[in-house]
């Protein structure tokens, strides 16, 4: 009867190869279990900054810089526990990526594609069932679906951008203002004539809280002419003091800004720089 009981109990306990405890799993493979694909996946749910690969091994991965470090370094962690808040009803929030974690990591990137796919931004042979990887494929479902809403194409599926694809439908794509409605270069001569206008710097606190942190990363490089893989990013509000239209990285800086200003984002900025 006891090696009846320690044979059961070592079926259904083995190693957490991510903290080295032994906790209690069901009998299951679970495909979320390497740091480098957690990793992927924080950062394709927005948890995680992410950082450009150079060379990216599209085959497996969305091209984001990869490593299979442990995940006990502070942005991680936080990453984690910002994941287990939004789930805390299931897990608990310790930073942990135990298996309870990743079960949920799996379940969250497995109805991300069910959602890709019923709105037509991937198929059945772009996306199998049962491979919940953040890869190329879920990375080009979720461009395709941020382009289709006028969203900034940066592959990352926000949880509010998972919620709208929960809808039964989608909306077409917003119409974008038209140019002479938002002209970053003329409102930078603007601000520079007058750059304690509270109005003025709401408005720019505000893009900067709501720009990507991948845009402004490229927005600092072209600013400073360089090509840093995580910059000190610059404040906008810098960018509009001492923005120099003689100055070719200025000026490349601040025509991608704009590009990269979604509809919705130049609505909320128009309003509070026009505010009285």
């Amino acid at each position: 009867m006891l090696d009846l009981f320690i044979s059961t109990y070592v079926l259904f306990v083995k190693q957490d190869t991510l903290n080295g405890s032994l906790v209690a799993k069901e009998p299951k493979s679970m495909a979320v279990s390497s740091p480098e694909v957690i990793r992927h996946i924080l950062i394709g749910l927005g948890y995680l900054a992410p950082e450009i690969d150079p060379k990216p091994d599209l085959t497996k991965f969305a091209p984001w810089k990869r490593n299979n470090n442990s995940l006990t370094d502070d942005p991680t962690e936080e990453a984690i526990k910002k994941f287990q808040k939004q789930y805390s009803q299931k897990l608990t929030v310790n930073g942990n990526a135990d298996s309870e974690t990743r079960t949920v990591m799996e379940d969250t990137v497995k109805g991300l594609q069910n959602r890709l796919k019923f709105h037509g931004f991937a198929t059945n042979a772009e996306i199998p069932k049962d491979l919940p990887f953040y890869g190329p494929a879920t990375y080009t479902a979720v461009k395709r679906f941020q382009k289709s809403q006028g969203l900034t194409e940066n592959g990352i599926a926000t949880i509010e951008q998972r919620q709208i694809l929960q809808q039964s439908s989608l909306t077409d794509k917003p119409q974008p203002q038209p140019q002479s409605q938002l002209k970053l270069i003329d409102l930078c001569f603007q601000f520079q004539k007058n750059p304690q206008n509270p109005s003025y710097i709401a408005a720019l606190n505000n893009l900067q809280q709501n720009i990507p942190k991948d845009v402004l990363h490229k927005v600092t490089n072209k600013w400073r002419g360089t090509n840093d893989q995580n910059p000190e990013i610059v404040k906008l509000t810098n960018v509009f003091t001492y923005y120099d239209d003689n100055n070719q990285n200025h000026r490349d800086a601040l025509t991608y800004l704009q590009s990269q200003i979604t509809p919705v984002i130049s609505q909320a900025f128009l309003s509070l720089w026009n505010k009285k």
